[in-house]
């Protein structure tokens, strides 16, 4: 459950009789675990049983007690981080056994709540995360609680969830006189006000403003308030010899209370944002501006952050490698690198992987940088910025396939760039048979390098192994300091249990199968080759759950795995079996396991994320577990709005992937970015969608907190040689990581279901081949990734003389402008491979003379490519397009030749593009290669067949009903689709959803696009007087977003509260719809 730096800590609380420390983080994962498993099959809460002496009850007592005398140090953070744990645990336990009505007071005399305590706890072990979950537990307004007690309860949950300005509010109007006869009310009341008096000092403190006036001038300080306090509660100053017998003159709760909020006064004040000194060269006050911003909502800093921070990441001319796990903050600590940049009057480049990505963190920056308080802008319309005059706005969010078109055809875009964030940077190292997107990525920062030479370089990821030579490369690229800074802490933390079944009910399932296999054959006087339906539904077991105690699962000095198993449904769940190879197989029936076990957990109030391996699963899943748990789902006001674009762009609800509101919601890359975005904001209320069932793929792209991720697999369809393949190790890192958000749920669960089934044998140690199991689907931690230069693998196989190599051929056109030597040097040229990771690579191993060869070979490989007549202008476009030379001459002669009755409107652009494609094979081989599977799947042909010109057709008079704004259901009829077919596979559109999500985005959009920078190529506006300059230039972005006229796009930038593509071209032909009416009135 604990990450290495983590169990660390807890290792290092302070000694105590009869408990060794070493054994803290398997104590408490295996309690966790344990009520997460009760909780989940709905049992009762059960005696501890078998603890010995040290009761979790009395480890949280024991280690609170050691919080409140031990002076600052790390054995007293470790302590108060073990006590506020263990409380967290017991609060949870005793939620259920307790109504709200019946909870004792948060602090009277005599007693501290244990979810109070947890939240103080956390905050003095500045594991600021915990503290704000344990502060969502706390009940502040109790029956039969004092006012003061409640108003230091809701200091104290501001306090947790640094919400600091609102302690100062309230601190405004909330003391009146105090009105208690009785005197030890009275004494009682004073306490707690004086220690809300030391809160709301601490807050004024933290946010460096003044106190308010009505908290008084009566101490000099928080910590004083404390004290004062402290020697108050426990007054020995010869009171208590002489009082009357029964006068109390103690108080142990707010006593106990003054001695934590002590240690939380004297470690936080370090955490405080405000702290962080402005970078060189940036403006201080736009800096102080933002801190104060950001501290209204996260005045601290967390510790892995400031650890980043003093090692200078964040100055001005510092590039670095940051390696935070997932779930660490990495979005949150750019944030300060991009407010210096920002606050110098730079500009910002920001790349994600995947759209999805791209989409969240535009909404994240925007958040971080809004553009009322800063005038700043955050955008992803990034191919706006093809267009001549094109502003760069302060955050451009991109695809590192979007930033190395810019970098290729608007380099000047760039000139006031200050930083490129690349997130996931890990993504630069080549997938086994994939280079493609490495390649494009590399180019991107060697191309972005070149053309932003001042600017600063911020790579982001979990993954990566080797951060140090990352480190040393963007050094020797910048020529300036690089750092590279690795922190295995993270804030928010996941107990990871693999469904395991008991060996015993496995061997009797079968039993049963095969007997009534063998009646069943009998009966029908036939041997079946499979296992009959019949004998399938015996093939049921009992979930269990194997839960590792350490976060590797073997003890670090022994090998020895250190788990425990719990039972995790009351119910059985079935499991699948064939006979295909000879005896009975069991299998794990992963998406049906998965679809009970999110049920169940959805019923017992955890949000959860199942995790499947294909689109389809994704939707066929969450039906099956809305069909489980049928509740009632009201839609917010803002989903209101979504669902009805989403109506206008499919033609009707009815051929949407999304069933409605619903407990449990799909989310995956076949539906449109309305639905994607539906599902979450459903899944993100309370009283929302319980389950959102999502794809591998999109993992890196959702940030949506659950208590609980499902990953119903560890292994998938290989699509090329058939068969079945694990996931990989990055893949399974990211999706458990959804378990669990910091600044949500400091803690998560995740459960994997294996293949093949485990299964565990009672009072016996588990097999070796298990534990191997155990040890290779859930890593040691995230670094799994070792970035190497994807160009390497390019050189290799010129070297090796594959020069028909189609990812050669790409980067020999992306190379194009280093034919001629007299015209260009690599110096000058955008993508220099003397600066690449591989000749840095090259130069550590003293091979640079190996690595200058390969350069040749390339370099000669180009040469041979040269043809004759090849101008500058084709040679950079070439390079930029990654197309070959003879290509672009084509197509160059083809629109110089048509010069004068060249169209004029996107459609006529697209029929000319499609006959280009016909009458031109091998710029349609070139440009559609890609997409060529997905065309053939839009028009409803197998993806194995050819692509022939009827095809083009029918895919033209498609894009023209893109662009003409036509539904998705139109689109879909145009296709051949059967839009209203009951089946729901056809119902759908999905013909109209592959063209719309991949062949506009990923081909079509590029192609056109192509076409509009060789048109400015051959610059034919005075010859032709028709052609619009402005709407050349936009075609890639008027095509990729749907729209048929430059004025359109630039309406639908204007309002933003236009959610999709069709409800935008119904407002701008109504736009001018009741203006008249009005005008005439006013006369």
């Amino acid at each position: 459950m604990f990450d290495a730096a983590t169990a660390s800590l807890l290792r290092s609380a302070p000694e105590l009789p009869g408990l060794d420390p070493d054994e803290l983080p398997a104590i408490l994962t295996t309690h966790y675990a344990e009520l997460a498993s009760i909780r989940l099959r709905g049992a009762g809460a059960e005696e501890d049983q078998d603890e010995g002496v040290w009761s979790l009850e009395r480890i949280a007592d024991t280690y609170e007690l050691v919080v409140s005398l031990q002076p600052k140090g790390p054995s007293r953070a470790a302590a108060a981080f073990v006590a506020g744990t263990a409380q967290q645990i017991l609060a949870r336990k005793q939620a259920a056994a307790i109504a709200d009505e019946e909870l004792p007071p948060s602090i009277d005399r005599d007693r501290l709540d244990p979810t109070l305590a947890a939240a103080v706890l956390f905050l003095a072990s500045e594991q600021y995360a915990d503290a704000n979950e344990a502060a969502a537990n706390i009940k502040t307004g109790r029956a039969g609680q004092s006012y003061e007690a409640t108003i230091l309860s809701e200091h104290i949950v501001d306090l947790a969830k640094g919400r600091l300005t609102q302690i100062l509010e309230r601190a405004a109007r909330w003391r009146r006189p105090i009105a208690y006869f009785d005197l030890e009310d009275r004494a009682l009341a004073a306490l707690l006000e004086a220690l809300s008096t030391g809160i709301e000092m601490l807050a004024a403190q933290m946010l460096r403003v003044p106190v308010p006036e009505q908290t008084g001038g009566r101490f000099d300080g928080p910590l004083h308030a404390f004290q004062r306090v402290l020697a108050l509660a426990s007054s020995d100053d010869g009171l208590a010899a002489s009082a009357p017998e029964g006068l109390i003159v103690t108080f142990p709760g707010p006593y106990h209370l003054a001695s934590l909020l002590l240690a939380v006064a004297g470690s936080i004040a370090d955490a405080s944002l405000l702290n962080v000194l402005a970078p060189s060269g940036s403006n201080a006050e736009v800096w102080e501006q933002w801190l104060r911003f950001r501290a209204e909502k996260f005045p601290y800093v967390w510790s892995n952050h400031r650890e980043a921070i003093e090692r200078g990441f964040h100055q001005t001319g510092v590039s670095s490698v940051v390696i935070l796990p997932t779930g660490a903050g990495k979005t949150t600590v750019s944030s300060l690198k991009i407010a210096g940049v920002l606050a110098r009057g730079k500009k910002v480049a920001f790349l994600a992987p995947t759209h999805a990505l791209v989409d969240q963190l535009t909404e994240d920056l925007q958040e971080m940088f809004p553009s009322e308080l800063f005038g700043s802008v955050v955008s992803s319309d990034f191919d706006l910025l093809m267009q001549e005059d094109a502003v760069f706005q302060d955050i451009e969010v991109m695809t590192p396939e979007r930033c190395l078109a810019m970098l290729s055809f608007a380099p000047d875009a760039f000139k006031d760039v200050g930083l490129l964030v690349f997130d996931e940077c890990h993504l630069l190292s080549p997938e086994t048979g994939k280079i493609r997107r490495a390649l494009d990525a590399m180019l991107c920062v060697l191309g972005f390098s070149h053309v932003a030479p001042d600017a600063d370089l911020l790579f982001l990821s979990a993954m990566l192994k080797n951060g140090d030579e990352l480190a040393l490369w963007l050094q020797e690229l910048t020529g300036r300091q690089a750092v590279s800074v690795d922190l295995l802490w993270k804030p928010s933390r996941q107990a990871r249990g693999v469904i395991i079944y008991d060996a015993e009910q496995l061997d009797d399932a079968c039993d049963r199968a095969l007997k009534i296999q063998d009646a069943e054959d009998k009966k029908k006087k036939k041997e079946a080759k499979d296992l009959r339906a019949p004998a399938a539904r015996e093939l049921t077991a009992t979930p269990y759950a194997i839960w590792g105690l350490q976060h590797n699962w073997l003890s670090q000095e022994e090998s020895t795995v250190r788990c425990i198993t719990t039972q995790l449904l009351e119910s059985q769940v079935k499991l699948g079996g064939h006979l295909k190879y000879g005896p009975l197989q069991l299998t794990p029936n992963a998406n049906q396991v998965a679809v009970q076990l999110a049920a169940a957990a959805a019923a017992r109030g955890f949000k959860t994320i199942v995790f499947v391996n294909t689109k389809r699963d994704a939707i066929s899943v969450a039906n099956d577990i809305s069909g489980i748990l049928p509740l009632q789902i009201d839609i917010s006001p803002v989903e209101q709005e979504r669902w009805d674009a989403l109506k206008a762009e499919l033609g009707d609800l009815s051929h949407s992937l999304l069933s409605g509101p619903a407990s449990a919601v799909p989310h995956n890359s076949a539906m449109l970015r309305l639905e994607r975005d539906i599902a979450e904001r459903m899944f993100k209320r309370h009283n929302g969608a319980q389950v959102i069932v999502a794809t591998p793929t999109l993992a890196q792209g959702l940030n949506l907190p659950a208590q609980l991720a499902i990953l119903a697999g560890d292994k998938r369809a290989e699509t090329e040689k058939g068969g079945r393949e694990s996931l990989e190790a990055h893949e399974i890192l990211n999706a458990a990581a959804r378990a669990g958000r910091a600044g949500h749920l400091a803690n998560g669960l995740v459960l994997l279901i294996p293949e093949p089934i485990i299964s565990f044998v009672e009072d016996k140690p588990l097999d070796m081949k298990v534990v191997e199991k155990l040890q290779a689907v859930l890593p040691e931690d995230d670094h799994c990734v070792t970035v190497a230069d994807p160009l390497e693998i390019v050189l290799d196989r010129v070297t090796q003389g594959q020069m028909t190599d189609p990812d050669v051929n790409y980067t020999i056109n992306r190379m194009a402008v280093l034919r001629s030597a007299d015209e260009a040097s690599e110096a000058t040229h955008l993508f220099d491979l003397r600066k690449s990771l591989g000749a840095f690579a090259a130069k550590q191993k003293e091979a640079t003379q190996e690595f200058d060869a390969k350069v040749e070979a390339l370099r000669q490989a180009i040469t041979n490519e040269e043809i004759d007549g090849v101008d500058q202008n084709i040679a950079v476009l070439s390079s930029q397009s990654g197309l070959s030379a003879k290509l672009l001459i084509d197509l160059k002669a083809r629109i110089t030749a048509e010069v004068g009755s060249l169209p004029t409107t996107v459609s006529d652009w697209l029929k000319w593009m499609i006959k280009w494609f016909q009458e031109d094979p091998s710029a349609r081989s070139a440009l559609l290669a890609d997409i060529t599977r997905s065309i053939l799947t839009a028009c409803g042909k197998s993806k194995a067949a050819e692509l022939t010109n009827d095809d083009l057709d029918l895919l033209l008079e498609a894009l023209i009903a893109w662009v003409d704004g036509k539904t998705l259901r139109d689109i879909e009829l145009i296709l051949g689709g059967a839009p209203d077919d009951e089946a729901f596979t056809k119902k759908t559109c999905p013909r109209a959803r592959e063209l719309s999500g991949t062949i506009v985005q990923r081909g079509i959009s590029f192609a056109i696009g192509l076409i509009g920078h060789m048109i400015e190529d051959v610059d034919p506006f005075e010859q032709q007087e028709t052609l619009d300059r402005q709407l050349v230039e936009c075609l890639g972005t008027l095509v990729r977003k749907g729209f048929n006229d430059v004025e359109i796009l630039f309406f639908a930038t204007d309002n933003k509260g236009l959610l999709g593509r069709v409800q935008t071209h119904e407002a701008w032909k109504h736009r001018f719809d009741g203006m008249f009416d009005e005008m005439t009135g006013n006369i």
